[in-house]
């Protein structure tokens, strides 16, 4: 190929030259012409050639020649034309300042010409072959024009339509050659009139809210709905359009996040996470990391999700050439001397406490288990932090506290009411953060959904008016920080979850989202729900919340309960638990949650002891 544009470019230089003397000299026979141009044409082609050589003309692969090649070009031929005109003319002075002009014009027109023909007749070519899928793009800037370049490469897969956009001045206009309409008409007209398959998001920078009332539209039409990754995911290794998934349609920035805030928080501090190998827990190291700690301890009873916290959190240190000392930690939290040595011997400033068994379903067919880890591991902390003069405790709480059907909500209402009323007489100040689901965390709905449409369905829903909330783990963890940063003891933040999510839609959209039809090419079934589960979640125990700085943090209502009863009910539970007691130990969790509604709690329990509040801190209320 390089030999072959080489004797094009020599008859490219023949050419122009023969023309351009022929237009300033007159006619001229061939003799006459080799007998005038015996030195030029040579000078010519060897300084041109030069310069062609240098700026890469001989190296370039063709077919992907674009706007900064054809720069190229004029360049090494601008340069090319100026020095022959010295060279040759310098001397004698005998040939006319336009004859160089022009051959100029003529030899930048056919070596571009040269260059760009294989471009054209390879994408030409393409087309002949067969048209794929016809694509329609939303955003015609610099990504969409990135975007459809490939696209019109790949013709036998792909049929660019047009663009769509929201900028007025672009309506109307053309970019390939393809038309941009309004983004403001109606969507589905559009894509039924161009009968598109796919739309391909191509702006940089979207929100949730927009992208879900974009793959609605999208999906009412039975259109697949891309996104194409940001000039800085190019760079990197994810460079091919991505399929939307359900974190893109569910994502939250929180817009008043405060990391001067957190930094201050956290800066140099000893951090102590429990369940530090979980969703939660191990999403708070990696946050933590961010802000410098001291250093971060990790304890968690599970050998393989601490192993792989450590490699993953090592390797990070690593790239990233930051400092901070570790320790992890494989303990059961039940085991009080143990965690009491642990954090009198470490001593930390805060202590983030997430570890908890969380699967509703599994702790209705294990309750003591959960009982005894999840209030016994808080009371273990929480007492040892007491003892030793932690700053702040943090206990990671859940919607599902909120008037509980499930032992697992019962448990999780119960450690907030321990650590709510151990504050009033502590000089460590124990909040509680509460909020709803993370996606993707152990137990999650979404890996199971994702796992049954890859096995072909069917996917199956509890009910088809389940409601839940959803939160990315990644904001969660943001706001738990933001929360426990403006904490001062005996709160519970609630976590603005946004709208509760149907889950039998969110399965609808997971399957869309696989490329198939829900209830066509996968079905639906719907199995009742199954032990301990609500319909809906809440995450107010009564409508009183007290609004905080921030938008998406404000504090629900506390609840203070005399500490003599609530320590002697607490270890009655726990005692009735050891024992394997189902009934009782029922009837105890409801004496300390009235809000209780447990499926094996005796229909005519209603006995709700009087309680006697401690005096402290002015306000007292019962639940």
């Amino acid at each position: 190929m390089r030999y072959l544009l080489l004797i094009v470019d020599f008859l490219i230089v023949t050419l122009s030259w023969a023309v351009s003397c022929w237009f300033f000299l007159g006619p001229l026979s061939l003799d006459e012409l080799i007998q005038a141009s015996k030195i030029s044409i040579p000078v010519l082609f060897a300084v041109k050639f030069v310069f062609f050589y240098r700026f890469g003309l001989y190296r370039a692969i063709l077919r992907y020649a674009g706007f900064h090649f054809g720069i190229t070009i004029c360049k090494a031929v601008t340069l090319g034309s100026f020095f022959s005109f010295l060279i040759i003319n310098y001397p004698l002075n005998k040939w006319p300042m336009g004859l160089f002009m022009m051959d100029w014009l003529i030899t930048l027109f056919l070596v571009g010409s040269s260059r760009f023909v294989p471009r054209y007749y390879s994408e030409n070519t393409q087309q002949e072959k067969g048209v794929g899928k016809r694509v329609l793009l939303y955003g015609a800037g610099d990504l969409g024009d990135a975007v459809v370049r490939n696209l019109l490469k790949q013709k036998n897969e792909y049929e660019p339509v047009g663009f769509i956009d929201d900028d007025p001045r672009k309506i109307g206009r053309k970019v390939h050659d393809l038309p941009i309409l309004s983004a403001h008409g109606d969507l589905e007209k559009i894509l039924k009139k161009y009968r598109v398959d796919e739309l391909i998001i191509t702006i940089s920078s979207v929100s949730s809210d927009w992208l879900r009332d974009i793959f609605k539209k999208c999906r009412s039409a039975n259109v697949f709905c891309r996104i194409a990754p940001t000039f800085s995911d190019m760079m990197g290794s994810n460079v091919s359009i991505k399929n939307i998934d359900i974190t893109d349609l569910l994502k939250r920035d929180p817009k008043d996040l405060d990391e001067k805030q957190i930094d201050r928080f956290l800066r140099r501090k000893k951090i102590l996470i429990t369940g530090a190998g979980g969703s939660i827990g191990s999403e708070l190291m990696r946050q933590a990391l961010r802000f410098r700690p001291k250093k971060l301890l990790a304890i968690d009873n599970s050998e393989f999700g601490l192993y792989k916290l450590e490699e993953e959190l090592r390797e990070q240190i690593r790239e990233k050439k930051a400092y901070c000392k570790f320790r992890f930690v494989l303990q059961d939290l039940c085991l009080e001397e143990r965690v009491d040595r642990i954090i009198q011997a470490e001593k930390p400033d805060i202590v983030f406490h997430a570890a908890a068994y969380k699967h509703v379903p599994l702790l209705e067919s294990n309750p003591f288990a959960g009982i005894i880890n999840n209030i016994r591991g808080t009371i273990n902390v929480a007492k040892a932090a007491d003892r030793h003069g932690v700053e702040k405790f943090v206990l990671i709480s859940t919607d599902k506290a909120v008037h509980p059907t499930s032992i697992m909500g019962a448990t999780k209402r119960i450690c907030e009411l321990y650590i709510q009323n151990l504050n009033l007489q502590s000089h460590t100040e124990f909040v509680a953060v509460r909020f709803g689901n993370v996606l993707g965390s152990s137990g999650s709905v979404i890996p199971k959904f994702l796992d049954q449409i890859r096995k072909g369905g069917p996917v199956t829903v509890t009910h088809p008016n389940v409601t839940r909330y959803f939160m990315l783990t990644q904001e969660a963890v943001e706001l738990v920080m933001q929360a426990a940063s403006i904490g001062h003891g005996g709160e519970i933040f609630i976590l603005n979850m946004g709208k509760p999510v149907k889950i039998k839609e969110m399965a609808e959209d997971l399957i869309f989202l696989a490329g198939k039809a829900p209830y066509k090419d996968i079905d639906i079934q719907f199995i009742g729900l199954r032990p301990g589960e609500k319909l809906y979640e809440e995450l107010l125990i009564d409508e009183t919340e007290k609004k905080t700085q921030y938008e998406n943090i404000t504090i629900g209502k506390i609840t203070y309960i005399d500490w003599n009863r609530l320590d002697s009910t607490i270890g009655d539970i726990l005692e009735l638990a050891r024992h394997e007691n189902k009934v009782q130990v029922l009837t105890a969790m409801k004496e300390l949650v009235p809000g209780f509604n447990h499926i094996d709690l005796p229909r005519d329990e209603a006995a709700v002891t009087n309680v006697v509040s401690l005096p402290l801190k002015s306000a007292v209320s019962v639940e």
